[in-house]
């Protein structure tokens, strides 16, 4: 049975975001629609301490830590927004609760956007991020990678990308619904039964969103960190997939971790029934804290 808090997200988001995704309306105004959006969101817990944090090349991040006494558990969280924008207030909030459940502390990087910043520029963000944790004396068996829709996509190429420059792998990564596929190789499947289901999702302008993403180079999305389901998943740490059971993304998950297993690496999807994307984010429905407790669980159980 879904909650009554979460039907009403459903409804909501039915008439904002979906509809905002539906109609040709420009970047600057679907920014500003989500930032009327988040004042709808709670601040962080008053045990969480943020650190505003300048110390990437290109783009910002800031630092949170639960003042219940964080373990050596690190959490690098990229956020979501169909690679153009971002719910702020919303991502930090889920990245508090997080890392308060898992004693873990968390930093959140504010990767650059497009189209003002296309393919590759969040990518170099996050990667960097990841780079200057282990520069910085943090130990990868200590820190989980998280990243939620676009920033899930990202987090997926983080890893491949790490992998392939030699660097070491984290402990794990916790992966929300992410935006795997950027090609036109799966057109079909969820994409198509779940186009009308999707409460907040439609791929209606996905054409538009690739090519704002890649600069109009649309022959980039088949490349593997463009669209990581097509990639080589050999030598990434365990993976969790949360997705719910009516998004149009729910394919990417699956895919995902079937490749993950055909090439030996630990995968498990969480399909949860008829929960809309991002509800891990909706901190007041009894849904998001049972997503939040199985995802701290995975975080403890790859840095114990």
């Amino acid at each position: 049975m879904v909650s009554w808090q979460t039907r009403t997200v459903e409804l909501l988001s039915r008439l904002t975001i979906r509809q905002s995704l539906r109609r040709d309306i420009s970047v600057t105004a679907m920014r500003e629609r989500i930032q009327a959006m988040e004042r709808f969101f709670p601040d962080v817990p008053g045990d969480v301490t943020i650190e505003f944090e300048p110390g990437l090349s290109h783009c910002d991040a800031e630092w949170l830590t639960p003042q219940s006494g964080p373990t050596e558990r690190m959490v690098l969280h990229f956020p979501g927004g169909a690679f153009m924008t971002r719910f702020v207030r919303a991502e930090r909030l889920l990245l508090a609760r997080i890392c308060r459940a898992a004693n873990a502390r968390g930093r959140l990087v504010f990767y650059r956007l497009a189209p003002e910043h296309p393919y590759p520029a969040g990518l170099e963000d996050c990667l960097e991020a990841y780079r200057q944790l282990l520069s910085g004396g943090i130990a990868p068996e200590h820190i989980v990678i998280s990243g939620m829709s676009a920033g899930g996509c990202l987090a997926l190429s983080v890893l491949m990308a790490a992998r392939d420059e030699g660097m070491p792998m984290p402990a794990g990564a916790v992966l929300m619904s992410p935006a795997a596929d950027m090609s036109d190789e799966s057109e079909g499947g969820s994409r198509v039964v779940n186009a009308a289901r999707d409460a907040v999702l439609s791929l209606e302008r996905g054409d538009d969103i690739r090519k704002l993403y890649l600069d109009d180079k649309t022959e980039l999305a088949n490349h593997p960190y463009v669209s990581p389901v097509l990639g080589d998943f050999s030598g990434l740490p365990p993976l969790l997939f949360q997705v719910g059971s009516t998004e149009v993304l729910l394919d990417d998950s699956r895919r995902c971790a079937e490749r993950a297993r055909s090439a030996g690496v630990r995968a498990e999807v969480e399909v949860w029934d008829r929960m809309p994307h991002g509800w891990q984010a909706l901190s007041f429905a009894p849904e998001s804290g049972r997503a939040i407790g199985r995802l701290a669980d995975f975080v403890r159980e790859s840095c114990p």
